[in-house]
């Protein structure tokens, strides 16, 4: 069943750490992409009524001791939301906490946290927590903090690439490839046009 939205809306949050705070309305679709060339603290608060579509795409590097909390709200029926975060710690300690709660009484509505990291020299907790007071709901979470894939970075090095330029194309497209090509190119990266 093909679901049509009455009002499409999309953030781009480039470097701008403000507070966010959101409600969707009914049969709303919000894409929201975050990028940062340095991380800072920052709250995402956001709630849902019915039939609506969240995508929340979170990226960036830290480079100093952060706290990201994200908190969605499914107060209604039928809604979607997908949270993916992507980071990379270099040598500071990252804490994210991405919660979603689906009401008691609510149906139909499908949760999805996509958490994933590069640790070098830092530390880094994710928090994926599901608050689900309803049978009637379909709900994954993942969560995968590693390091750089050693059999990519010895390819690259094969095709004469120092190790240091090498890790930085990982790290990027690690980064960005969470990104629509408009957006990629907000930031400088990736071709011109929509995908």
């Amino acid at each position: 069943m093909n679901k049509i939205y009455t009002d499409k809306q999309v953030f781009n949050i480039i470097d701008d750490n403000k507070d966010l705070t959101l409600s969707l309305n009914d049969g709303q679709m919000v894409v929201i992409n975050c990028f940062f060339y340095q991380i800072k603290d920052m709250n995402i608060n956001i709630e849902q009524s019915n039939n609506s579509y969240l995508v929340i795409n979170y990226a960036g590097y830290v480079h100093s001791d952060v706290n990201i909390n994200m908190d969605v709200n499914v107060l209604g029926n039928g809604n979607k939301t997908v949270i993916n975060v992507r980071t990379i710690d270099e040598k500071n300690h990252a804490n994210f906490n991405v919660s979603v709660q689906a009401n008691e009484h609510t149906i139909n509505n499908e949760i999805v946290e996509d958490l994933k990291a590069i640790n070098e020299d830092g530390t880094i907790t994710f928090m994926p927590i599901l608050k689900i007071d309803t049978n009637e709901v379909q709900a994954e979470h993942y969560a995968t903090i590693g390091g750089l894939d050693e059999k990519e970075l010895f390819y690259l090095e094969s095709k004469m690439l120092s190790t240091k330029t090498a890790k930085e194309i990982l790290k990027k497209s690690f980064i960005y490839n969470l990104f629509s090509d408009t957006f990629k190119s907000m930031l400088g990266e990736g071709k011109e046009e929509d995908e």
